[in-house]
């Protein structure tokens, strides 16, 4: 009886997760407990955590995003892949808009499975961008896409939960060990 665990990569986009978690769960999670619990059962080879540094031009937020940084590289095969946020001024506001962040995620979805990195990858995103990049990969290779779901009916994303091989929503009870 071949007993191999299943070798899975995470991919979180970290806004997107960050956001769900505190709007669903008013709280802050740790993310090695919540990366180990969702792995149980399987060959974790990788976290990927993909987010946007912000820029020194707000120091109270950049010093406590270094920290978080800090705390992140410390986790155990953990990679940050870095995009960029981009000012843009509306109605004589300054607004910043994530950037990269989506592409950086489906290029490793994709090179990954080329490469038979994984034979299953959580997406942790409710961004319906990427039902595409996950169709396209269950379609092309042998290989699973689990959409782990964050947050109530109307936030996860139909289009995720439609094309990926399998959703995982995240409730209460798998929050409840992970909290800090």
């Amino acid at each position: 009886m071949n007993s191999k665990k299943e070798k899975i990569v995470i991919y979180i986009d970290g806004s997107n997760f960050y956001f769900s978690v505190k709007k669903t769960f008013n709280c802050k999670i740790d993310i090695e407990k919540f990366c180990k619990k969702l792995a149980e059962g399987y060959d974790l080879i990788r976290i990927n955590y993909y987010i946007a540094p912000v820029g020194e031009a707000n120091p109270k937020m950049y010093t406590e995003q270094q920290r978080f940084f800090e705390k992140l590289k410390k986790i155990d095969k953990l990679k940050i892949i870095f995009g960029r946020l981009e000012k843009h001024k509306q109605d004589g506001k300054n607004f910043y808009v994530e950037k990269a962040t989506d592409v950086n995620i489906s290029r490793d979805l994709i090179f990954d499975a080329i490469d038979d990195i994984y034979d299953q990858a959580f997406l942790i995103s409710n961004d319906g961008d990427f039902s595409g990049v996950v169709s396209s990969i269950t379609k092309k290779f042998d290989k699973k896409i689990i959409y782990v779901a964050i947050g109530n009916k109307k936030s996860i994303s139909y289009h995720l939960k439609k094309v990926a091989s399998k959703t995982i929503g995240i409730g209460k009870r798998f929050i409840e060990d992970i909290k800090k």
